[in-house]
């Protein structure tokens, strides 16, 4: 009796300290001319578990007959590129769906919404306990048009605002943002610095991601009988 009460108190503390582990997602973006990635950082307990992610400079290249976007991607376990002819072959039986078989098309279409609409719940459900520790973004733009470099500022400053307010809704800001936009006249140029630090409890993912499957089975079944 005593070693199933011991078992039962060392898993509940076990799960109480689990919940309130705290992970970090640290995202960051450059758009420069010789130096564009995007990386993401999935760290906990001071960096004792930690996975990275990175995706170098996307590029336009020439594959058979057609223009194509690739790029190659950085992980602890080595480098990958993308699968430019898979992808091909995908977009190829997708049109050919589309025009010979357009009720299985629109099958496939009404199952990828059904994924985005669940990806979004969850994404929704899992906001709510999210934290911004730090947001700093820094633009340098320009145009040889003065002209047109000035109206850029005003939507740039526009959608700032609106980017601004929409994280103030969704999210918990723990740090003031800094955002910076540097106009650049006389030639074109366009550099993009991202730094941003989100913060969540593990017993968050837990709890959504419970409430979400439970969601999905209960549709699932109101939709069998």
């Amino acid at each position: 009796m005593n070693n199933w009460l011991f078992v039962l108190t060392s898993t509940a503390i076990l799960l109480i300290l689990l919940f309130r582990v705290n992970v970090y997602i640290d995202l960051r973006f450059s758009r420069r001319k010789d130096d564009d990635y995007v990386a993401v950082t999935v760290y906990a307990l001071q960096k004792l578990f930690s996975y990275t992610i990175k995706i170098p400079t996307i590029k336009l290249v020439q594959y058979g007959d057609l223009p194509w976007i690739t790029s190659e991607i950085d992980t602890p376990h080595g480098s990958a590129t993308t699968k430019v002819s898979r992808e091909q072959r995908f977009v190829r039986k997708s049109i050919k769906l589309l025009f010979y078989n357009p009720e299985r098309f629109r099958r496939l279409l009404r199952v990828g919404n059904q994924l985005i609409r669940g990806y979004l719940r969850y994404a929704n459900s899992l906001s709510q306990g999210i934290h911004c520790e730090k947001l700093e973004v820094k633009t340098i733009y320009g145009f040889e048009d003065a002209a047109f470099t000035g109206i850029m500022m005003g939507i740039l400053g526009s959608l700032t605002e609106k980017m601004l307010r929409s994280i103030h809704n969704r999210l918990v800001l723990d740090a003031k943002p800094c955002i910076k936009i540097q106009p650049v006249y006389g030639h074109s140029q366009l550099e993009i610095e991202l730094k941003c630090i989100f913060r969540i409890r593990f017993g968050n993912v837990i709890t959504a991601t419970m409430a979400n499957l439970i969601n999905s089975l209960h549709r699932e079944a109101t939709r069998s009988g």
